[in-house]
């Protein structure tokens, strides 16, 4: 079995201050010591075929225990229309990498319906052949989700 990465990211099918929310139950539950804090995701967004530099709000949570690790919960918006929310965890290692499993298994069982299920709607916004979508239900799986 290949170590973990030291940075895993994958797209969700809810928006940032909605994953955030349920994020911050799951640490809960979890009876996790963590702090929380913002930051900004810069990211290029098409018009016209020339990148716009862009950035969004990240609601961060810092976990320093079990184990040290950062939660990213951010949005972007690629397109005029599309939006894409993503989750991101950093600074896996082989000794957290359970910790991140339990969270992200807790963290999904949260959610109405599996974080990779985007209704038609998004995918049609964003564009149906989007890397985010297609490789969405791929990274979840990685961790048994």
């Amino acid at each position: 079995m290949s170590p973990p990465p030291t940075t895993w990211r994958a797209a969700v099918c809810y928006d940032s201050p909605s994953i955030s929310r349920k994020a911050r139950e799951a640490l809960d539950t979890l009876g996790w010591t963590y702090d929380r804090d913002r930051s900004e995701r810069h990211f290029s967004k098409m018009m016209i075929m020339i990148a716009i530099p862009q950035a969004s709000y990240v609601f961060q949570f810092l976990i320093r225990d079990p184990g040290k690790f950062v939660i990213n919960v951010y949005d972007e918006k690629p397109t005029h229309s599309g939006l894409v929310h993503y989750i991101e965890v950093k600074g896996i290692t082989k000794k957290n990498a359970k910790h991140v499993r339990r969270f992200l298994h807790l963290f999904s069982d949260s959610l109405p319906r599996k974080p990779y299920n985007f209704f038609w709607v998004e995918r049609l916004k964003l564009g149906f052949i989007r890397f985010e979508h297609l490789t969405a239900k791929r990274e979840w799986s990685r961790w048994g989700i």
